[in-house]
């Protein structure tokens, strides 16, 4: 087929427009790659000609552009990995932008598809995915030194959550082997405003690639937390999650409503009450003492994360729906 995907193609290789545009062409569809930033949108598509246009979220990018080229009869899709739905933090005012333009908004919340079931044509739910080639570790897991016991990477936006900042410091209080590495806007901010305890835990970052691999290989347990200035919604879970099993590390994540049905707690990772701090550090000492346990579980995860949701797997689905559609 060919594809027109609009995101961010700005030389960060770890952008999702990126890697599914890869892996699409890896599987033999032609694509024509447009940075949101290009002057020339509308030319370009219109001398490509595909046969449907794929938008990475966008919300910054002119709703006028997507409302010409549906007035030019294109297909338009929209895959939004979010999980935020009309009228939350970062979410309302660009749903309203947006509504009655797209003909299909693939979502990775599956509890906020009914909430903006009006905002286009069709609202789906579909799982997230986990880039094997992108994210390919060069090392066997815990066979390098230094490692450590508890692993974070992640941004600390301080509107999402301040569960992540308490839990944190509590681990760096209660003296836990931990590092932690993402976005340097977030942590930098914490760190200035002192929200943050300061010490050599924290790795410049953000990670991505082969040294996100890496770093997941060195971690016993890779962590998970709830953004609690946010609603609960169904199987509203970061992709933090599949790229830390998917790396092969053990997954401690927060509760989240319908998570058996991507990940099954005590199979592929393990659960805490997001908001329980002494539930967690439970949880941590029993998997630190019980290595056998631990590592099994980390293992099942990878394998079911490489067979059941990697990149090929879940964006041939993309394409599968969206042909039901066209």
């Amino acid at each position: 087929m060919r594809i027109v995907i609009i995101g961010y193609f700005n030389g960060d290789g770890s952008q999702n427009g990126v890697r599914i545009s890869q892996a699409w062409a890896l599987q033999g569809h032609n694509i024509l790659s447009i940075d949101f930033s290009s002057n020339n949108i509308i030319t370009s598509i219109l001398k490509f000609q595909p046969d449907f246009i794929l938008v990475t979220v966008g919300r910054t990018f002119d709703s006028k552009i997507l409302q010409e080229l549906k007035i030019k009869g294109f297909f338009l899709v929209n895959w939004y990995p979010d999980e935020y739905s009309v009228g939350d933090l970062h979410g309302g005012e660009w749903f309203n932008d947006i509504k009655g333009i797209y003909n299909l908004i693939m979502c990775e919340t599956r509890g906020i598809v009914p909430l903006i079931k009006g905002y286009a044509d069709d609202v789906i739910w579909i799982p997230q995915f986990f880039d094997h080639r992108y994210h390919k570790c060069t090392e066997k897991r815990l066979q390098i030194t230094p490692n450590f016991d508890l692993g974070f990477l992640g941004g600390l936006n301080i509107a999402q959550s301040s569960i992540r900042i308490n839990f944190i410091n509590n681990l760096i209080t209660d003296n836990y082997n931990l590092k932690i590495s993402g976005t340097p806007l977030y942590w930098k901010e914490a760190l200035e405003k002192g929200k943050i305890i300061t010490g050599e835990y924290f790795i410049q970052g953000p990670l991505i690639n082969g040294d996100m691999a890496k770093f997941y290989a060195r971690t016993k347990i890779g962590l998970n937390f709830v953004n609690d200035k946010l609603p609960k919604y169904e199987l509203a879970l970061s992709n933090r999650a599949f790229k830390t099993v998917g790396c092969g590390c053990f997954l401690l994540t927060q509760e989240v409503d319908g998570l058996e049905d991507m990940l099954i707690p005590g199979i592929h990772c393990e659960t805490y009450p997001g908001t329980d701090y002494h539930a967690l550090r439970e949880k941590i000492d029993f998997f630190l003492k019980n290595e056998g346990i631990r590592e099994r579980i980390a293992a099942q995860g990878q394998q079911h994360v490489l067979k059941n949701f990697n990149i090929d797997k879940i964006t041939k689905e993309f394409i599968d729906e969206i042909k039901k559609r066209m």
